[in-house]
């Protein structure tokens, strides 16, 4: 019997970075090559993250748009600007990321753009994404380019249901506004019966750990609705990476077999 083609969707990621060297190149890649396509809003960045991603420009990513750096985190400033982006798009879904993860269907050989194709076809316009969170162990530093394939331990970060609402149809009127990129309000929100996985590399070593949390400063915008809690004031020491024994571990690095027993509602740094 032949195998019926999946109905296809426009896609595209809208992409809020900063001085993401080591995950930018990796991360424009795995989506361009599925047919998804991006844009960046680049906050001020200083190393090669402009360099890399104007490699993908008329090859997949579609724009790099520019948003000044006042010396502080600004997650509101950063949702608006992306939510102006996606006013703009023609795109049927889009996606909301960081650099630092990699998304993909649950279903083994199903790519992500053919998931959200096929809930899209069953008429669901929201797709929720369980997080799990990879990190290197003690002494390790895997700060590179292919760390996805070193990086086996992880915990599954679950601090409240449907908290990853990434994916979404561009024309129901949703926004992530208020909760600070997590959850969708908006519109009438059909979310698909099945959650998708959220790869989440949060850090690739001690030291980088050190500095992109070590003397962070959040704008008073978002101290004010609540956001960043479990990242202010953290010092060289909380950030010490956990033993192995008190992590998860994936059999190989492609393995979508992942271990949802014991979720966690903190970040290892307030284990």
């Amino acid at each position: 019997m032949q195998k019926r083609a999946m109905p296809k969707v426009s896609c595209a990621v809208i992409l809020a970075v900063r001085n993401e060297a080591v995950h930018i190149g990796r991360m424009l890649d795995d989506y361009i090559e599925q047919g998804i396509n991006a844009v960046v809003i680049d906050n001020g960045s200083t190393d090669e993250t402009l360099v890399i991603c104007e490699k993908f420009l008329g090859r997949g990513l579609l724009a790099i748009e520019h948003q000044p750096w006042h010396g502080v985190f600004d997650l509101s400033a950063q949702l608006a600007a992306k939510e102006a982006v996606v006013a703009k798009l023609p795109h049927e879904w889009v996606i909301h990321a960081d650099a630092d993860e990699w998304l993909q269907s649950p279903v083994e050989g199903e790519s992500l753009l053919e998931g959200i194709a096929r809930f899209s076809a069953e008429g669901f316009n929201v797709v929720n994404f369980e997080e799990f969170v990879f990190i290197p162990t003690a002494e390790v530093d895997v700060t590179h380019d292919d760390y996805r394939q070193e990086i086996l331990h992880y915990y599954y970060f679950a601090p409240g249901k449907n908290r990853r609402m990434l994916a979404w149809k561009r024309a129901d009127g949703l926004s992530n506004l208020a909760s600070g990129g997590h959850r969708l309000t908006g519109g009438d929100i059909r979310l698909a019966p099945e959650t998708f996985i959220l790869r989440h590399y949060l850090v690739l070593s001690y030291q980088h750990a050190v500095a992109k949390y070590v003397g962070k400063i959040f704008s008073d915008e978002d101290l004010e609705r609540g956001w960043h809690g479990n990242r202010r004031n953290l010092s060289a020491d909380r950030l010490l990476l956990p033993d192995a024994e008190v992590l998860k571990r994936l059999p190989d690095w492609q393995s979508k077999q992942f271990d949802r027993t014991s979720p966690v509602a903190r970040h290892y740094w307030q284990w």
